[in-house]
């Protein structure tokens, strides 16, 4: 079984060695649109616990870890391949590092360039003949719809679908050169032809893995029908192709094209782009090589379009193309903030149903409120109604000002407390605060027997907002689910006045504005003076102490607390690094007193 067979069998996983976003996440989406499982099992570099990345539309995380020891065994016993990112000079330790962690892997590519060439023989003495290794300096290994190992065949991914590398094909691509092995995997995709694999074995002056190695896999290879190959002047890896063909360990068709006749133009040899492009002898003229691989069948073409016009002679066979619609991932923006929520509003659980209580499992916020008021709840229903409003109220995403704050300051390495400290400072009469006033208003109306109409009129005169109406997220016709969960505790109330008058509130100012609404807030204020009035007994006068004391914002200061810390401790567990602002969302310039 050869390693391409294994590839395909799907030991596929990767290590990712350095910091190379770009290609990472070209491997992603290759996976994504391969339909195969996520191969980038994790990253080794410093400073980090993990970064973001896309697995189609949906932003990921992918663990990050101080050296290879360190990779847990439940990831590592999916590791097949090192994708080494890191400088030519650290290179050797690195591959070395990863081979001695992970004995039993199959390979790796080397990205960087100018790797010293005593450490560029050392890896060959160690790995050459044992395991794959693609480089130094290339950009790697693909095996169509399988896997993709570094930058070959493109870092978007419309370079992936117009390349058709998700297509299973018969055509082997082989070079030393990085940019070229790109050109010759799109040729033959423009040639209606598809890749068995591709290969790319790196443009320094020592490559771990020869060019034979390369060639005896896609003899070896059953998909493989046909070899494109681009060489250049200098070095003698044709002279081995002829040999190999003339021993008939090379029986496959070669559409080949070597570069670098220009040199016989200059007096004396230049040196081109890669390490070993220079010309030593007449021998390594590329004259030379394209007659040599001539001699033994060869199409050694003598400008690049004849070489692109044979292409299309090579052996297909190929399975039909898939369509992709990567438009969502090509408009895809990460998030300037990553974190979950903690109570998913699409979600509210029941409460009440056909008028009875549903038991609810959590007595927390029943003695926390208990200790809030001094003294213990005594009805059913108040239990209930306050273990409600503590579950709806412990988090509403990461959006929100409190959470923001919160996250910026923990990611600006402050401890818990005073990272949780920052999120609480920002509880006001605009966030989180408005609770308290809300049920100020509310008693003030029922107090008064105030009609709703004259109430709106009295409180918008004087210049106040009635808080507890009013959300940017819901209107008419797009209801907060948290306020329907609560309104469930009127089935069980006989008056509820407190409610109601809220209700006829909502219905002027809604026939001003439709997202002028009772939110979650107002609910909360105007069901909590019902609950305490009509099951704990309140008077009038106890609960404006309560309404003194902030008792109600209290309500939503304790649970919110515990969804503060949820999000703070998520930032600490992803360590994403010091929080910046992105330029584009930056207002630069002061405003104008005069526009605003």
């Amino acid at each position: 079984m050869t390693i391409l067979d294994h590839i395909r069998k799907g030991e596929r996983g990767i290590l990712v060695s350095g910091n190379h976003p770009k290609i990472v996440q070209s491997i992603l989406d290759f996976d994504y649109l391969s339909g195969n499982s996520q191969s980038v099992q994790a990253i080794v570099t410093n400073g980090k616990r993990s970064q973001k990345f896309f697995w189609g539309t949906k932003e990921i995380l992918i663990p990050c870890y101080k050296s290879f020891a360190e990779v847990p065994a439940e990831k590592g016993t999916h590791v097949s391949f090192l994708l080494n990112v890191q400088s030519g000079r650290r290179a050797v330790e690195s591959t070395h590092a990863f081979f001695q962690a992970f004995p039993e892997a199959l390979g790796a590519h080397i990205f960087a360039e100018n790797v010293p060439e005593a450490h560029a023989t050392e890896l060959i003495e160690a790995y050459a003949g044992k395991k794959i290794l693609a480089g130094p300096s290339g950009v790697g290994l693909l095996v169509s719809g399988a896997l993709k190992l570094g930058a070959i065949g493109g870092v978007d991914a419309s370079q992936l679908v117009s390349n058709k590398l998700m297509t299973k094909g018969s055509v082997a691509v082989v070079s030393t050169s990085g940019g070229m092995t790109g050109e010759l995997i799109h040729a033959v995709a423009e040639a209606d032809r598809r890749l068995s694999f591709a290969f790319c074995i790196g443009g320094d002056r020592f490559p771990v893995s020869s060019l034979g190695e390369v060639l005896a896999l896609a003899e070896a290879d059953p998909e493989t029908k046909g070899i494109a190959y681009f060489g250049e002047l200098g070095g003698v890896d044709e002279y081995e192709i002829v040999e190999l063909i003339r021993s008939k360990k090379l029986t496959k068709p070669v559409v080949a094209y070597i570069a670098g006749i220009i040199d016989e133009s200059f007096d004396t040899h230049v040196q081109f782009g890669h390490a070993k492009a220079l010309v030593a002898n007449k021998d390594e003229s590329a004259r030379a090589k394209r007659e040599a691989l001539r001699a033994v069948g060869v199409h050694a073409a003598d400008s690049f379009p004849e070489f692109l016009k044979a292409l299309e002679g090579l052996p297909g066979g190929e399975e039909a193309d898939r369509e992709f619609d990567i438009a969502p991932l090509m408009t895809r923006r990460a998030s300037i903030l990553s974190t979950r929520e903690v109570l998913d509003v699409s979600d509210i659980p029941a409460f009440v149903e056909n008028g009875k209580l549903i038991p609810q499992e959590s007595s927390f916020m029943t003695s926390a409120t208990g200790a809030l008021l001094g003294k213990e709840l005594t009805s059913p229903v108040s239990k209930a109604f306050f273990e409600a409003v503590g579950k709806l109220l412990i988090d509403h995403g990461g959006n929100v000002s409190g959470a923001v704050t919160a996250m910026i300051t923990a990611r600006a390495g402050k401890d818990l407390v005073s990272s949780l400290s920052a999120g609480l400072l920002t509880i006001g009469p605009r966030f989180g605060g408005a609770i308290n006033d809300a049920a100020k208003l509310w008693m003030r109306g029922v107090a008064t027997k105030a009609t709703a109409a004259g109430f709106v009129e009295e409180v918008t005169k004087s210049g106040s907002l009635i808080l507890g109406i009013g959300h940017k997220k819901y209107r008419v016709g797009i209801p907060d689910p948290r306020v329907s969960a609560i309104e469930s505790f009127t089935e069980l109330l006989p008056r509820h006045e407190y409610f109601a008058f809220a209700r006829s509130v909502e219905e002027v100012t809604t026939g001003k504005n439709g997202s002028l609404i009772l939110n979650v807030d107002g609910a909360i204020a105007a069901l909590t003076l019902d609950v305490l009035a009509e099951c704990e007994g309140y008077s009038q006068k106890e609960l404006q102490i309560l309404a003194d004391a902030e008792f109600f914002n209290a309500l939503f200061v304790l649970p919110r607390t515990a969804g503060f810390m949820s999000h703070i401790i998520e930032q600490k567990r992803n360590d994403e690094g010091l929080f910046r602002l992105p330029d584009s969302l930056l207002f630069t310039r002061p405003l104008d007193e005069d526009s605003v």
